[in-house]
């Protein structure tokens, strides 16, 4: 079909590439804002114009660069920073401020609650108007806990910019928070913040916030065990803040943590079971369409605000609301019609959207299984009605995969290999719990009796599927871990993604051509990284929080000294940096054990160690001079040493300093202080992150 009958997709290209460059330049255009409004005012007089044939690309060019820079524009306007009136322009320096929560606070080790600062200054008594974004880190006390939605919180804390990730190729946080237009953050202590007034932000999401935690009172009633308490409150309302390690693992490696995430596929199973309620009560005529349309609507949307309104959601909503009307106006619409256009409804409503994972993995999951679900299911053997339906399952599990592969393997390194036999069970049990758990939340208030049976086979359901995702799981090969890919192999996996479809479109062996070309680059660009993995030689002091962890690569092996650390520590900080240098196993001893390690490259006698020609020492607070004089390369200061830092040095003569987490932050400028007069270079891992040396 030709490209006109998908005007949204059209108009998505330009949109999303001026977003893009939005992002990459991030500075304002002087005038952008005039050149778009004279735009606007010209292209109605453009649009009615009559072109001949040769020049009918003009307006077409014209309006594609109108959106161009409307995304851009859009783009850098968003940025909080650039409001007026913004707190770090105006009182950058105080710290008692007012704000409201505008989001609903999480949960876990602190409690992160957004708000949106409206006065700050010096002390409680003398502020003045202002606007931004912080996020409070709150320790939970009984006080914390009683935060929600729409509170007004008086805050005496200092404001910082938020941290850039401390390790090589750890999750950036920091730009993370930024698509969520927070840029400053503030740790609050005990008793340093109160609740000034309840009842504020929008109604809408004061409702939706408060039946949500209502429905989590209800579950948690019915289902005492943390497990499958966890999975329910998943499953039906998109609340994943008490899911466990275990099952976060465990659902990620066998490619089924979408389902405990809510996303289309719950909107899917909820417009389907209301088709089926519509048609019982068999609304008629034009009033009750529209009867059953309103309703319809009514109930998505609602299910889309209790659930937090995330990206796939909205995404899904969209489309479903883009669907029903179009239907009502007896006009059938092209699915890619209607993806463009949600695409499009969101990124003009929230331009950051484009660099949310969820929104990229759900469009990636919908596009594939549009264009390639109904080209597997043509080729596929004619099977009886039952099992039709669980290889439709399958089928659409291996196009949404398909779909969804670069950018998994750009985001989580790792692929599930039995997700298409996961994908039965949670696609069963998802749709089991979804509305078994929707009669539940109502018979809860009108039958008791009847919510506790139901509940009862609701939980041994949840506890079976539970076992079956852990039992795949444990299967052989089950993950294939630490996969790293760069920017550029993603494009080039999509371009071969598309160039597969090219060839089921047209079957030209052009196309498969194109296809072999491509994987020839993506198979030279991993050579290339394999070889400069196998001479790599790094030495890596990560940045842990009152813990020590350092990372020896010799070439595609390592070895690590450590303090003992928790898995979950190990993981965060190192896992991410050793896959993408290649090193798949790195075996570690502790700091205080004093047998003496030698590998090829590596040697460790406490406190030395030696890494090709490097040479470390580590002085720790009960450490005692020696008396004698040892050149070394390294010092690493582990606590504030007793004696003067002058006098290690004395003994120690190195060429670079480090100063490690152990070191209480009142501490930390002194041993600066000291080592610039002594004019070696310093690093400290608390302030600066992690110290890291290629040779």
């Amino acid at each position: 079909m030709h490209s006109r009958a998908y005007p949204f997709l059209r108009l998505l290209v330009p949109f999303v590439t001026g977003i893009t460059l939005g992002n990459y330049f991030d500075t304002p255009i002087d005038g952008l804002n005039a050149i778009l409004l004279l735009g606007t005012i010209l292209m109605v007089p453009l649009a009615i114009r009559t072109y001949p044939y040769r020049f009918r690309w003009l307006f077409g060019a014209y309006l594609s660069c109108w959106m161009l820079g409307l995304g851009y524009f859009m783009l850098v306007g968003q940025d909080e920073r650039r409001m007026v009136g913004h707190f770090a322009q105006a009182i950058p320096n105080a710290t008692f401020f007012i704000g409201t929560v505008y989001d609903a606070p999480l949960t876990g080790a602190r409690i992160k609650a957004p708000i949106r600062v409206e006065w700050m200054g010096s002390a409680s008594d003398c502020m003045q108007p202002c606007k931004g974004n912080v996020l409070l880190f709150i320790k939970p006390d009984s006080l914390a806990k009683t935060l929600h939605y729409g509170d007004q919180v008086l805050v005496r804390a200092g404001i910082r910019a938020t941290d850039p990730p401390a390790n090589p190729h750890a999750f950036d946080y920091q730009r993370y928070l930024h698509f969520q237009n927070v840029h400053y953050q503030a740790f609050v202590k005990k008793d340093s913040f109160q609740i000034l007034s309840s009842g504020h932000g929008t109604l809408l999401w004061r409702m939706a916030f408060a039946a949500r935690d209502n429905m989590l009172r209800v579950l948690r009633d019915y289902f005492p065990q943390p497990d499958e308490y966890a999975v329910a409150s998943a499953l039906l309302l998109g609340y994943k803040e008490d899911l466990s390690d275990e099952i976060r693992v465990a659902y990620a490696e066998t490619g089924s943590m979408h389902a405990l995430a809510v996303s289309g596929s719950h909107v899917g199973m909820l417009y389907a079971g209301l088709l089926v309620l519509v048609r019982v009560f068999r609304f008629r005529g034009k009033k009750g369409r529209l009867l059953e349309l309103g309703l319809i609507l009514l109930v998505i949307w609602a299910f889309t605000f209790i659930t937090g309104a995330t990206a796939s959601v909205l995404r899904a909503s969209v489309m479903f609301s883009t669907y029903l009307l179009g239907k009502a106006i007896y006009r059938e619409a092209s699915a890619w019609n209607v993806l463009a256009f949600s695409a499009f409804g969101l990124l003009a409503y929230n331009p950051y959207l484009l660099y949310d994972a969820g929104f990229q993995l759900s469009y990636a999951a919908v596009a594939g299984m549009v264009f390639f679900y109904p080209r597997f299911y043509r080729v596929s053997p004619i099977l009886p009605k039952w099992a039709d339906a669980a290889w439709s399952v399958l089928l659409v599990g291996f196009a949404a995969q398909l779909g969804t592969l670069p950018l998994s393997l750009f985001y989580f390194h790792q692929f599930p290999v039995y997700f298409w036999l996961s994908g039965w069970i949670v696609v069963l049990g998802g749709a089991i719990f979804l509305w078994g758990g929707a009669v539940l939340l109502v018979l809860d208030m009108v039958w008791t009796l009847g919510a506790k049976y139901l509940a009862m086979g609701l939980y041994y359901m949840l506890w079976g599927m539970n076992q079956c995702i852990f039992g795949i799981q444990a299967l052989p090969g089950s993950v294939i871990a630490g996969v790293w890919v760069n920017m550029l192999e993603v494009i080039l996996l999509y371009a071969c993604i598309v160039c597969l479809g090219i060839w089921m479109v047209y079957r030209k062996g052009l196309w498969v051509n194109v296809l072999l070309v491509l994987g020839i680059w993506i198979g030279f660009i991993r050579l290339t990284r394999s070889v400069e993995q196998e001479n790599q030689a790094q030495l890596i002091l990560y940045s842990i929080s009152k813990g020590r962890l350092v990372d020896f690569f010799d070439g595609k092996n390592g070895f690590a000294l450590m303090d003992t650390l928790a898995p979950k520590q190990i993981q965060f900080a190192a896992q991410s940096h050793r896959w993408a240098s290649g090193v798949m196993q790195v075996p570690a001893v502790l700091f205080p054990k004093d047998t003496l390690i030698e590998q090829a490259n590596v040697a460790y006698q406490p406190p030395f160690a030696q890494f090709f020609d490097k040479r470390l020492f580590w002085l720790q607070p009960d450490s005692k001079l020696p008396g004698g004089v040892f050149p070394i390369d390294i010092l690493v200061v582990s606590g504030k040493p007793k004696t003067d830092l002058k006098e290690w040095v004395a003994h120690y003569p190195c060429r670079q300093i480090v100063l490690d987490t152990r070191i209480a932050p009142w501490h930390l400028e002194p041993l600066k202080e000291q080592c610039l007069e002594m004019g070696i270079p310093c690093h400290a891992i608390g302030a600066a992150g992690a110290f890291h040396v290629e040779l």
